[in-house]
């Protein structure tokens, strides 16, 4: 039976990064460990078109937006719609990732020109039952669906961002990245809690 996850509530972390972003004009903690991401891979580039899955509450866009500006095109998909905001190229589609065929003619009405991504993230998190089997295994396969998504909408040779709960099921996500990517690295920025058992996965260079 597959587990179709919905948006779970944000556990809001009052740390250091928390206050952080609240001074730096983020809106969430998040957005730190995509900086950390790039800082370590240099993945996003400031002419690229990007897709963000699972986007709310869109600090990963905010980022995003400030490297490439207004300048080239962002689509973000998630469940729910984010709050308005006026940036003219960031372009907005509420749909489950799980909903291929009826998601895919939105996504084409935004890259009918340019066809195909030149990167996919991703924050993605199932609804947490705090049963860390189940959990894990519903974060595997909501990133495997994005792999599908990147399938047909993330250009060959480019790279893409995932965010897994790593346990014993992170063993078929990998079997799913291999035939995909020529390689795939492991990463848990330091802005991930301690007792978090989520981590980055960046897959470089499709196949």
């Amino acid at each position: 039976m597959q587990l179709k996850s919905k948006r779970p509530k944000p556990y809001v972390v009052k740390d250091t990064y928390f206050l952080k972003a609240k001074q730096e004009g983020y809106r969430a903690r998040s957005v730190y460990k995509l900086i950390e991401i790039q800082e370590k891979f240099k993945i996003i580039k400031e002419w690229m078109n990007i897709c963000d899955v699972w986007a709310a509450p869109w600090s990963f866009i905010q980022y995003i937006k400030r490297i490439i500006k207004d300048t080239w095109e962002i689509v973000w998909i998630d469940i729910k719609p984010i709050d308005k905001y006026s940036q003219k190229n960031i372009n907005t589609i509420v749909h489950s990732i799980f909903e291929f065929d009826t998601l895919k003619p939105k996504v084409e009405q935004f890259i009918w020109v340019w066809n195909q991504f030149d990167l996919v993230t991703s924050d993605i998190a199932p609804n947490t039952t705090w049963n860390k089997d189940i959990d894990q295994y519903a974060s595997v396969e909501l990133n495997i669906e994005i792999l599908k998504f990147a399938d047909v909408f993330l250009k060959k040779g480019w790279n893409l961002i995932l965010k897994v709960f790593k346990w014993e099921d992170f063993i078929d996500l990998v079997k799913e990245i291999k035939p995909r990517y020529k390689t795939f690295k492991e990463y848990k920025p330091k802005a991930t809690r301690d007792r978090s058992f989520e981590t980055y996965v960046i897959c470089e260079g499709k196949l």
